[in-house]
């Protein structure tokens, strides 16, 4: 599965239960791919108190800081079934925060609900059909899809969906053809105008296996934008793309693709740079990574901006310590620059940091605690910002 597609589904797939605000790349995996092992039907409720706080380095009526302690309760489900013809797999979380000391603009209490659903049928022994779903009502900015803000702005209803099939015309040749369609709606008005948005992608790939563990690929896309109550930025995006799939080992794949994105919108008109990479390590159920980049086109936080071109690169790490003990940890950064408009262009650098332990107290209840920190620095001051969020939680599985 192509990188795109990991990406959109990183933010929630990692863990069953609800997930505390900032917890960006500690999600980081291709959820859609991961069909290996059965897992039994499992419930989970959570409980959970932290502290958040937010600083802006000029705060206005629309940024204002905010720093308050919350509690946080929710229940996740989640089962797989690796049947060799139909595999499938679906996980679910709802979940509430309540920040006691409120956060300006805003309501007290944040709502979480999210629903993941994927499912491949081998259909022969050539072809194979598979389907990726995903929807989410948070409130959290993602920094590694590029599908929210980063900025801080309430709740959003975010829905990803795609289908692709694929053939192989001979043991060395094949082909996958996919569509996928993605959106997002955010509940304030005033970031509902500018950035509420529907993008439908068209993918063909071709793919040639040169040994077992090399794939050579080629590939052509074409993505249109088109904002729900805006159309100064409406874009469309064909990509001529080439790249390798490779195996290094049963434990390290890596998948890389490069070439030229041609965009136009109604702002403007350029050829550049398109490319993505993964990089995935499993080392049975101890250790495992995923590190991604890509580089592109973006279509959030346009503004009165032409074209948003952006890099984003991210690395995840869990770890299993010994029968009770885990750690993980995470990092995202992205760079952007904003270019055209009215105004001068800007250029932006976000990090997320985050970390977390778990330990298992009994064999249905652990404890965790989990710390992040996130930065944005920007030629607009107005946007700089800076946060830290630590948390303390409590599972019960079952």
């Amino acid at each position: 599965m192509r990188l795109s597609h990991a990406m959109i589904c990183a933010a929630f797939l990692a863990v069953t239960a609800p997930l505390a605000f900032s917890q960006g790349l500690t999600a980081v995996r291709d959820f859609s791919a991961d069909y290996g092992e059965d897992q039994p039907l499992t419930w989970s409720l959570t409980t959970r108190g932290g502290y958040d706080s937010l600083s802006y380095t000029v705060p206005s009526p629309f940024l204002q800081d905010f720093e308050s302690y919350y509690a946080q309760a929710g229940v996740g489900m989640t089962y797989a079934d690796s049947d060799p013809t139909t595999p499938w797999n679906i996980a679910m979380d709802m979940g509430v925060i309540h920040y006691l000391d409120g956060i300006p603009r805003y309501d007290d209490t944040f709502y979480n609900a999210r629903v993941a659903f994927n499912i491949a049928h081998q259909i022969s022994q050539r072809l194979k059909i598979s389907n990726n779903f995903y929807l989410t009502y948070e409130a959290e900015p993602n920094v590694a899809t590029g599908a929210s803000t980063t900025l801080y702005n309430g709740q959003y209803l975010y829905g990803f969906e795609n289908f692709n099939v694929s053939y192989a015309w001979s043991q060395r040749f094949s082909t996958t053809t996919s569509i996928t369609i993605d959106g997002i709606a955010y509940q304030d008005d005033a970031v509902s105008s500018l950035e509420d948005r529907l993008s439908v992608l068209i993918a063909q790939q071709f793919s040639y296996a040169l040994t077992k563990r090399t794939s050579l690929a080629a590939e052509y896309r074409y993505r249109i934008t088109d904002y729900r109550e805006r159309d100064d930025v409406d874009a469309q995006s064909h990509f001529a793309l080439a790249g390798v799939d490779h195996a290094w080992s049963e434990r390290v794949t890596s998948s890389f693709r490069a070439g030229a994105e041609f965009f136009k919108s109604d702002r403007a008109e350029n050829t550049s740079p398109y490319a993505e990479v993964a990089l995935s390590y499993q080392a049975a159920r101890r250790t495992s990574a995923r590190w991604f980049g890509s580089v592109g086109y973006d279509s959030s936080e346009i503004g009165g901006y032409d074209s948003r071109y952006a890099i984003r690169t991210g690395l995840n790490v869990n770890h299993q310590i010994n029968k009770k003990l885990a750690i993980n940890g995470g990092v995202s950064y992205a760079y952007s620059a904003f270019e055209g408009g009215a105004g001068p262009d800007v250029n932006e650098h976000s990090l997320l940091l985050s970390t977390g332990l778990s330990y298992q107290m009994l064999e249905n209840l652990s404890l965790d605690a989990r710390y992040s920190y996130s930065i944005l620095q920007s030629d607009d001051a107005l946007r700089e910002f800076d946060r830290n969020n630590v948390s303390l939680g409590v599972t019960a599985s079952f």
